[in-house]
């Protein structure tokens, strides 16, 4: 078995924000680049999971050492990209998987979920009563995950297994706060 894995979701082409968000700078930074790197900074084994022809995104984020895959399954929606990316990291102990447009997450908000896999097979961080991101999957959800589709992602394993998900009460708006549209990046949340 392999070490767990962060899987950051990107290969979407950011219809509603109407230009493509992962370069859209948060404090100088491509909001991309910025969410990898806090994944990164706690999980070294953090892959990006890009659309086809994301070539440019995939250099930036080598520069910075951070490793990426390129796939055709993001036509099918989330579920389809997320299915594929865990069928591609099949050997890991389980995953931490979120959206690429979260880019004011904590790190410490990431290392709690992390800390909980020790002892739960699903976790996620709850801010003001909203369950957020990074969800943790164990190896155990391999076949159910590998076969979602569509736009829903995992909620429906996360239904369907709701008595073995630990939720982890952050003070950390960031794992909740998406970027769907410019507006979003002026609406930062508050540090501690």
């Amino acid at each position: 078995m392999q070490p767990i894995t962060a899987i950051i979701l990107a290969a979407g082409r950011s219809r509603r924000f109407g230009r493509d968000k992962r370069l859209e700078p948060v404090d100088g930074v491509p909001m991309l680049l910025r969410t990898a790197l806090a994944y990164q900074g706690v999980l070294p084994d953090t892959t990006v999971i890009l659309g086809r022809e994301d070539h440019e995104h995939a250099a930036m984020l080598a520069a910075h050492g951070i490793a990426s895959l390129l796939t055709e399954a993001s036509e099918g929606g989330m579920g389809g990209t997320l299915s594929w990316a865990v069928r591609r990291h099949a050997q890991a102990q389980g995953w931490l998987i979120t959206p690429a447009d979260l880019p004011f997450i904590r790190p410490a908000t990431i290392r709690k979920v992390l800390d909980a896999a020790a002892d739960h097979p699903l976790a996620a961080p709850v801010h003001q009563g909203l369950r957020g991101h990074p969800v943790w999957f164990h190896h155990r959800y391999l076949p159910e995950l590998s076969a979602i589709q569509g736009d829903q992602g995992a909620k429906s394993v996360l239904a369907a297994h709701r008595r073995d998900l630990c939720l982890i009460d952050v003070d950390d708006a960031g794992c909740v706060r998406d970027v769907d549209q410019a507006s979003d990046l002026a609406m930062r949340p508050a540090s501690p």
